[in-house]
């Protein structure tokens, strides 16, 4: 993360955002619903739109997911790379792409998310200061794609 490209905020800000984003990554890769209370606003007009296609609405609805992906899904640490971003104020936008691997282990069906290999996201993370302290209040995952660039662009 010494490598992202944050503009503006003073340097406590940057620094720590970008440690509010390692500590989301990493309850990220356990699903540790608990940890995510504190990194995830609980703000109501909080609003996630995750990899998996939906959205959820406040961070109860998000936990809900965790809580039942954490038996289902064996997940790792999402590397962030080419991680940029602005701060302004009380307000600030991180975005990056971020490389794994994970497992579907349910019987449930898998949904339609790559599991089994190596795959590349897409994330962008609204923060908001809140009570002293940088909380998610928006967050847009997608896949990175494989396919060749329209035109070669």
């Amino acid at each position: 993360m010494e490598d992202a490209k944050l503009v503006g905020g003073t340097p406590e800000d940057r620094r720590r955002l970008l440690e509010r984003m390692d500590e989301y990554l990493d309850a990220n890769a356990h699903f540790d619903w608990e940890r995510l209370q504190d990194i995830w606003s609980g703000a109501p007009e909080a609003v996630f739109f995750n990899l998996n296609g939906h959205t959820y609405k406040g961070r109860e609805h998000w936990t809900r997911l965790w809580q039942y992906y954490k038996d289902r899904v064996a997940s790792g640490y999402w590397s962030p790379f080419d991680i940029g971003g602005v701060v302004n104020g009380d307000l600030a936008v991180i975005w990056c792409e971020r490389q794994t691997r994970s497992e579907w282990k349910d019987t449930d069906p898998m949904p339609s998310r790559p599991y089994g290999k190596d795959f590349v996201s897409r994330s962008t993370m609204v923060f908001r200061k809140e009570e002293g302290d940088w909380r998610v209040v928006h967050v847009h995952f997608s896949p990175a794609s494989e396919a060749p660039r329209p035109g070669g662009v």
